[in-house]
């Protein structure tokens, strides 16, 4: 039988193999397959599990990843040239071999996101996500089915370092190996809870199961899960080395913050004068320490600016305290955005930042030259 090896027949995960085996089994009852398809072309297949169930209606919601919808996806989460189809045919594959369609109630493409309701004449066990911060180094297992139901399984640990500049914020990447049918699978801690949903196409990383509860109640509440797109990418100081910290504090009396990796063309940001390798020390007067923090942050920034009565496409203002490396000088600016539903696009322009001339000026992309401290 053509079974998937699993990383738990290693000599060296002898010693938590009886708890573990315990407790993937336990939520293994929760994993599903999932398939889509074109017409007769199939795109990527993930898997996914329930975190709701009406045991009246026999109704329940599968969380998986928007990608099971991607017809065509790039490199770059920020570019927006990824296509998502919403009248993709999506199969849902239970556990007894049967096969239900799921109807898509909302994708979320920021947030690589993507909620299916099915009918199910039988009882179906659910995952409760875990709504708390997911440690770094934590280990954790990602569990998925393949095309023949059988479980594939993964193991690492929460890496301490940023998200590739290539895919969006809220990402959080594992160490180790997984097999490719994880993808939209929940990533479990030892004791069987649901601390984020994996995700490997162009990646090995995982959504925190913080971050999807946020978004899945917002999405009850307002049928939308929005975002204020602020036109910058950013990196934390907290996972540069330990001597590079050491000079920001030396040089910039910083101990804390985000550094702007890249500043969208055109944007607001840039407009008023935000340049890579500045350090955004505050968002709205809090010092936020990583990526995942901001997306917390901006989900409920959302959320308060809704109850006030505001919807999609609306401006927000966000106060940010920004340290400039080209003069050495920290200023607080308004940035007034736009908040969306759709995937924010970061189109990057390339700057001389501190040239020895001590002018700045738009360059080629292909003659890009940075003089940049950190």
């Amino acid at each position: 039988m053509n079974i998937p090896f699993s990383f738990l027949d290693k000599e060296k995960m002898v010693p938590i193999r009886a708890t573990a085996t315990k407790t993937i089994l336990s939520a293994a009852k929760s994993v599903l397959a999932l398939s889509s398809f074109i017409g007769d072309r199939q795109l990527p297949r993930c898997s996914g599990f329930l975190i709701e169930w009406d045991a009246a209606r026999k109704e329940g919601i599968v969380v998986t990843s928007a990608d099971l919808i991607c017809s065509s996806k790039s490199m770059d989460d920020w570019s927006g040239k990824d296509v998502h189809c919403r009248n993709a045919k999506v199969y849902v594959h239970l556990l007894d071999n049967t096969t239900v369609e799921g109807c898509l109630i909302y994708f979320q493409t920021d947030y690589n996101l993507a909620f299916f309701k099915i009918s199910v004449d039988q009882h179906l066990q659910l995952l409760h996500l875990l709504n708390q911060r997911l440690e770094y180094a934590q280990a954790v297992f990602l569990l998925g089915r393949d095309e023949s139901l059988y479980l594939g399984i993964g193991h690492g640990r929460v890496l301490c370092c940023d998200p590739n500049l290539a895919n969006r914020h809220h990402y959080m990447n594992v160490d180790g190996t997984a097999p490719e049918c994880v993808t939209g699978g929940p990533a479990i801690d030892y004791n069987g809870e649901v601390v984020g949903m994996a995700s490997l196409y162009a990646r090995q990383a995982i959504i925190p199961s913080f971050i999807i509860f946020k978004c899945w109640h917002f999405w009850k509440r307002f049928n939308c899960i929005p975002r204020p797109h602020l036109g910058l990418k950013f990196s934390s100081i907290k996972f540069r080395s330990v001597p590079q910290i050491d000079k920001i504090s030396r040089d910039c009396k910083i101990e804390d913050g985000l550094i702007v990796q890249e500043v969208s063309e055109e944007s607001i940001a840039e407009g008023l004068g935000v340049r890579i390798g500045d350090i955004v020390t505050s968002f709205n007067g809090e010092c936020i320490s990583d990526t995942v923090e901001l997306e917390s942050m901006l989900l409920s920034m959302s959320e308060a600016h809704f109850d006030q009565g505001n919807r999609l496409n609306s401006k927000m203002n966000v106060n940010i305290g920004v340290f400039h490396m080209s003069n050495r000088a920290q200023r607080d600016i308004s940035l007034s955005v736009n908040v969306s539903d759709k995937g924010e696009v970061v189109l990057r322009r390339s700057y001389l930042v501190n040239p020895p001339s001590g002018q700045e000026l738009p360059v080629p992309p292909c003659r890009v030259q940075r003089w940049l401290c950190y």
